[in-house]
């Protein structure tokens, strides 16, 4: 059954909020159900490998939700919303839904909905050129949450959307990709990670063009590459630009848990379709609880 969902201004105080949304339509037999479950989500994205990408354009229609028993049922806006994912890092998360209703079920996945066949799609550069930009779907992130019959729950996620692990360039296309890789994370249990970075970077390298910091799940972890077998948890662009202060970098949006950490002055050279040569520095372990701000220097 198709709802049209109330008005997207509530919000929780921690969360900047961007301009309001169009209304979105809910593909969702709630009403049928009786069930009162309704969910918020935000939308942040972490920076592309490349310093160049100024621009992600896309027409953003929604999400997917996935239950335990296979099944699926989406939350989309009336009209996709034309986003510059960009737009959407450092503190300004975008605001998908607010309390808009779910059916009963035991939520396993969501992922981002994007128009695929959309020749609007694309990536602008600091050079001022324009590329394609070819959409495809990324796999489910894991999410735990269930609504029950004729009982009432209010969920709240905040995701973000990788774009160093999600963005990639065919040279030989001149053209991108774009495979939405999430993480979820409840939004009143989100910890940060943040610290400077004190770090000497190898000849030919800089913090300016490739400082980036990765986290991974579990301790004592090599730090390796995006296209290797160890895949890092988190990604961020290292800040070296605000008046000249030392460079600093944060973590937004993340699980609890115990993590190994490490900083590259290469990142640039990282791409999600490809075994990359990325030299890692100042690895060490750090640790972090539900909703708790950490910091963590970042030295040789």
């Amino acid at each position: 059954m198709t709802q049209n969902a109330s008005n997207l201004s509530g919000k929780p105080s921690d969360i900047p909020m961007r301009p309001l949304l169009p209304l979105a339509i809910v593909t969702m037999g709630w009403l049928l159900s009786g069930c009162r479950g309704s969910m918020t989500v935000d939308l942040a994205t972490e920076a592309a490998s490349d310093p160049q990408v100024t621009s992600v354009m896309v027409d953003v229609a929604g999400l997917e939700f996935q239950r335990s028993d296979g099944s699926s049922d989406k939350m989309e806006f009336a009209t996709p919303t034309r986003s510059d994912l960009v737009d959407f890092m450092q503190n300004n998360p975008f605001r998908m839904f607010t309390d808009e209703m779910l059916s009963q079920g035991t939520y396993t996945g969501v992922r981002l909905i994007i128009v695929k066949d959309d020749n609007s799609a694309n990536v602008f550069r600091s050079d001022g050129t324009q590329y394609p930009l070819l959409v495809a779907d990324g796999e489910y992130t894991p999410i735990d949450f269930t609504v029950e019959k004729n009982k009432s729950s209010r969920e709240s996620l905040a995701l973000t959307l990788d774009l160093r692990r999600s963005l990639t360039y065919d040279a030989g296309n001149l053209q991108y990709s774009l495979t939405p890789v999430l993480r979820s994370v409840p939004t009143d249990k989100a910890a940060q990670i943040s610290g400077n970075v004190a770090i000497t970077c190898p000849v030919g390298t800089s913090l300016a063009t490739g400082g980036a910091v990765y986290l991974y799940t579990g301790e004592d972890v090599d730090p390796n590459d995006i296209g290797s077998a160890v895949q890092p948890y988190a990604t961020t662009a290292i800040t070296t630009n605000f008046l000249n202060a030392q460079p600093s970098y944060t973590l937004r949006f993340l699980a609890a848990g115990d993590y190994t950490i490490a900083a590259t002055c290469n990142g640039n050279d990282d791409s999600p379709s490809s075994d990359d040569s990325v030299t890692f520095i100042g690895t060490g372990n750090v640790q972090v609880s539900e909703a708790e701000t950490a910091t963590r220097n970042l030295t040789n």
